[in-house]
């Protein structure tokens, strides 16, 4: 209860106010990968010298306040250090209430070991979606890897198996023109794989482009307002159940249309207020989408408070704020956003 209580608490405030520091984190722990995805260049990207066990630990011990840690890629799992990346950050956040991240699912046996390595660690709350963009065709062609869809299929049906009141799984669907109209099928060939397959088990977002992040171009994977009528179609199928995740994604997708059309984020975005975005080299930026670097960890001697209040950060937040950032509506970005304007009419209005 008094984890719970300390992160619901900055939420709350971020309804009102910039906070004092980021309750939440996105940290792109490598960019290796071993998918070839059509609408994500991540896997091209050269290759660096990543932060190191030291580094990271320096930097959660210098900023023990994160309530939710989101780890991305690249594919997590090609960290070899990654069960001592979480034990640090367990150890160093004690009010952490949220631990997730994603995986494409195609090594399961290393996967499902280290998942049960990381549910020994006792995370508070943990989720692992595994990413699946439609037909097993559609999938392994989007994805450039034969069998992908059959490990991803896998590797869920395992973790499934460890579910808890703790843990989750779930599939994560980018929507693009390139699965578009495919919501219906993808979900009835995995049914027939998963025969407990239940519609809410297949999370949605959009696709972005990022040229800090993805490395891919604005044209990469255009999302049309048919996608989401047939989004639209498959939601109206499906039983609602009411949970914290369940609500956040609930508008999210309301919203999307109004992006699509508008291109501008749909909510104020709290960038910079209630979140930040850490890469694998130590470089800080407001979120995954605007290239604005701000400073490198190493540089700031792993404190954000000293980059936290400073005229650069500042003038990014005003930036944002005016919607003159790059103007995204991806759930590492939007999940946030729709918890800090809980007491606006944009997000109940139907």
């Amino acid at each position: 209860m008094q984890r719970l209580l300390a992160s619901v608490l900055p939420v709350l405030q971020s309804n009102f106010k910039r906070l004092p520091h980021p309750y939440k984190l996105t940290f792109a722990i490598t960019y290796r990968c071993n998918s070839r995805c059509t609408i994500c260049n991540i896997w091209k990207k050269p290759h660096f010298p990543e932060m190191t066990l030291d580094n990271i630990k320096k930097f959660f011990t210098a900023n023990p306040y994160f309530r939710w840690v989101n780890l991305t890629g690249g594919e997590v799992f090609l960290r070899p250090d990654l069960i001592e990346i979480i034990k640090i950050i367990l150890h160093t956040q004690k009010n952490l209430y949220f631990l997730n991240f994603p995986t494409n699912g195609i090594m399961t046996k290393q996967i499902v070991k280290q998942l049960q390595q990381i549910l020994n660690l006792n995370p508070p709350h943990f989720i692992v979606s595994i990413s699946l963009d439609g037909p097993k065709t559609t999938h392994d062609t989007l994805r450039g890897i034969t069998g992908n869809w059959e490990k991803a299929v896998k590797t869920y049906k395992e973790l499934k198996k460890l579910r808890s009141s703790h843990f989750d799984t779930y599939f994560g669907m980018t929507l693009s023109h390139y699965n578009n109209g495919l919501i219906e099928q993808t979900y009835e060939e995995l049914k027939k794989a998963i025969p407990s397959l239940k519609r809410s088990d297949i999370h949605f977002n959009i696709a972005h482009h990022s040229s800090h992040y993805y490395g891919n171009t604005a044209q990469d994977g255009n999302v049309n307002i048919k996608t989401i009528e047939h989004l639209d179609a498959y939601n109206k199928k499906k039983s609602f159940v009411l949970t914290k995740i369940s609500f956040i994604e609930y508008v999210y997708q309301r919203h999307i249309k109004q992006y699509l059309t508008t291109k501008k984020t749909p909510l104020p975005c709290l960038a910079l207020s209630s979140s930040v975005f850490l890469n694998p080299y130590g470089m800080i930026y407001p979120c995954s989408m605007w290239n604005m670097p701000l400073a490198n960890i190493q540089d700031i001697n792993y404190d954000l408070q000293a980059l936290w209040n400073t005229k650069k950060t500042k003038q990014a937040r005003i930036l944002i704020a005016r919607k003159k950032c790059s103007n995204c509506w991806t759930p590492c970005e939007a999940y946030q956003s729709i918890l800090g304007n809980m007491f606006t009419s944009e997000v109940w209005e139907k």
